[in-house]
């Protein structure tokens, strides 16, 4: 048989593609598995018939409030209202108050009549910070910077005064986290010397803990995805190495081979002389006898 040059004959490169796919697409599909974190779901609010009426805290407290300003000794009576008023709710109670229509749209156009509402949101705060405050009974307050599939662009500030044990603090997290808080103003701020703003939630933060397992043993699914790619890379590459092996042996041995197994031709001249040869040969010995 005679060789050629190229390194993959027949189907061999077919199958080196089938191998490199599955393997990236399994590797890719098992970090983004490992990537997520678990999310909290509620059910979303359904239109009724009569929809309980939003009403505004109307307290003196809430008079020297001013949308669309930074913070200031100005919201600090609303401010210390409303730590007040969160601490002397349970989690589930405030939980239970808070209102599931009422959307970043409704806070950003007319926060007047939000004033004191207590407002639920689901999202990832991407900042929480802690800091020292007089207004808490404790000394700290905590402050999560938190965006939701409402507003991706604008965030949440969610202050609250107890964190959940284990809750990472940082300028840059990522953790899925139910706010249930009271409504304070929209705030001003500078985000890269360009003025933003964002709606100021006062109330009690709730977190769910990564699993305590390593992602590479925890849950059904992943074992199984995990055994299902290893299966199919495995498979894989036994289907591409196997036809390969003829590839690894040597040329000169297989041309020397085949050169043997072939039979050679001999020249007609040279042919005729060694017949000559012969028969002088018989001539001569009949002579002799």
């Amino acid at each position: 048989m005679e060789q050629t040059g190229s390194f993959f004959r027949g189907s061999e490169l077919p199958r080196l593609l089938v191998l490199v796919v599955v393997a990236f697409c399994g590797w890719v599909l098992m970090w983004h598995r490992f990537q997520e974190r678990p999310q909290v779901s509620e059910p979303a609010p359904t239109a009724t018939e009569r929809p309980e009426p939003l009403v505004a805290d109307r307290s003196i407290e809430f008079e020297s409030v001013t949308d669309r300003t930074p913070m200031s000794f100005r919201d600090n009576a609303a401010y210390s209202l409303l730590l007040a008023r969160a601490r002397g709710r349970t989690p589930a109670e405030l939980a239970a108050q808070s209102r599931r229509d009422v959307l970043l749209a409704h806070l950003w156009q007319t926060p007047e009549l939000y004033r004191g509402v207590a407002v639920h949101i689901e999202g990832t705060a991407n900042r929480v910070i802690r800091y020292p405050a007089v207004q808490s009974a404790k000394g700290w307050l905590y402050e999560a910077w938190i965006y939701t599939q409402d507003a991706p662009k604008v965030p949440y500030v969610g202050v609250f005064e107890d964190a959940p044990p284990g809750f990472p603090l940082g300028a840059s997290v990522s953790e899925s986290v139910v706010f249930n808080g009271y409504f304070l103003k929209l705030m001003k701020y500078h985000a890269g010397d360009v003025p933003r703003g964002a709606p100021v939630l006062v109330g009690r933060i709730g977190w769910r803990p990564p699993a305590p397992d390593s992602p590479w043993v925890s849950g059904s699914t992943t074992r199984w995805m995990l055994v299902a790619v290893v299966v199919l890379f495995v498979i894989s590459l036994f289907r591409w190495v196997l036809p390969m092996r003829r590839l690894f042996a040597l040329p000169g041995r297989t041309r020397a081979r085949s050169s043997l197994d072939r039979p050679r031709e001999i020249d007609a001249q040279a042919l005729n002389a060694w017949l000559a040869d012969l028969q002088e040969d018989d001539e001569g010995m009949k002579d002799e006898g």
